[in-house]
């Protein structure tokens, strides 16, 4: 059991965890990804799953993401994702 510190928690104090990091990928001519940039260049071995996500389409920034869960030839899994509302590449950890 983890003893009580005594302390409030305030909204101020709380910190979003899991947020999208912007990553740079190459694309190949479909527009899905062909190297990966994680400090050095690294091919995608496999796209091991695509899906799209389109949600709050009603609001003013509308959320639309192209997700891949790819095997680079490291043999590391990402799951990466384009923004398809502003074509930038994010890396998304669960």
């Amino acid at each position: 059991m983890v003893a009580d510190t005594g302390k409030t928690l305030h909204a101020d104090t709380l910190k979003p965890v899991n947020l999208p990091e912007p990553i740079a990928v190459d694309e190949d001519s479909a527009g899905g990804p062909r190297v990966v940039t994680l400090g050095r260049k690294l091919p995608v071995a496999v796209i091991d799953d695509v899906w799209r996500i389109d949600d709050e389409w009603w609001r003013a920034r509308a959320l639309s993401r192209m997700y891949y869960a790819v095997i680079l030839v490291n043999g590391r899994r990402l799951t990466i994702f384009k923004d398809l509302v502003d074509g930038k590449w994010y890396h998304q950890t669960y």
